[in-house]
């Protein structure tokens, strides 16, 4: 299903926060980000209509990770199967995100040249818009390994997982968690950490480390399942 050699993927997974810790903050350091936010709460409400009743401030807080203007990096993990064959993975963390994203660039411009191939979970729709918007956002020029508006569908050096589990079928449910759960493969999540949890463990918590090891286990989780898709009869 996946013809590239596992040696040549870059397995990638990131982890986001709100730019700060809640609106208010926000409204202090940056009042024009703040009203660009406030002029787009309808958007936010209509593309999560569980939170029509939901104060900005509680959108700010729960959302702003998703949307690469009103969030920030935190975590970046690597992954790649070195030439002894055995899976090595690198973290990127640094609460500077322009520092991060500076030494994650030369990672990836180095991957680019040597014929990697980026992969991840929804990684064509999140991870890579998301790094890419950041690095513009923070005058870093993005590397080539990341497609852009003029790239050619059969020229994308991206594998997503989602898109090889949908199959297609558009409407399907297609979570990492899910995979795990129908392939057999022990999910990264937890009662203690998932996703939705990142933004309050950053800033109420924290508490870096466990996001880091959230991210990682990503990482590993997600090569996992490639390898299992690889080695299908």
């Amino acid at each position: 299903m996946i013809n590239v050699p596992l040696d040549k993927i870059l397995f990638i997974d990131i982890e986001t926060v709100g730019i700060e810790a809640d609106y208010p903050s926000l409204e202090k350091k940056n009042p024009k980000l703040a009203e660009l936010f406030s002029n787009y709460e309808s958007w936010f409400k209509k593309r999560f209509p569980e939170d029509a009743d939901a104060t900005l401030d509680q959108l700010f807080q729960t959302r702003t990770a998703l949307v690469p203007e009103f969030a920030r990096i935190v975590t970046v993990c690597l992954g790649i199967v070195d030439q002894s064959g055995k899976f090595k993975t690198t973290v990127f963390s640094d609460e500077n995100e322009r520092a991060l994203l500076i030494d994650l660039r030369k990672t990836l411009f180095k991957c680019g040249e040597l014929g990697y191939f980026l992969c991840g979970h929804n990684v064509k729709n999140f991870d890579i818009p998301m790094m890419a918007k950041r690095m513009i956002i923070n005058n870093i020029l993005p590397p080539k390994i990341f497609p852009t508006y003029d790239t050619k569908p059969w020229e994308v050096k991206a594998i997503d997982t989602r898109d090889v589990w949908q199959y297609g079928q558009y409407a399907s449910i297609s979570t990492l968690d899910l995979m795990c759960g129908v392939m057999g493969v022990e999910s990264s999540k937890s009662d203690e950490m998932d996703g939705s949890r990142v933004h309050e463990v950053f800033y109420k918590e924290k508490n870096i480390d466990k996001i880091n090891t959230y991210c990682e286990k990503d990482v590993k989780v997600l090569y996992e399942v490639v390898k299992k898709l690889q080695n299908l009869l």
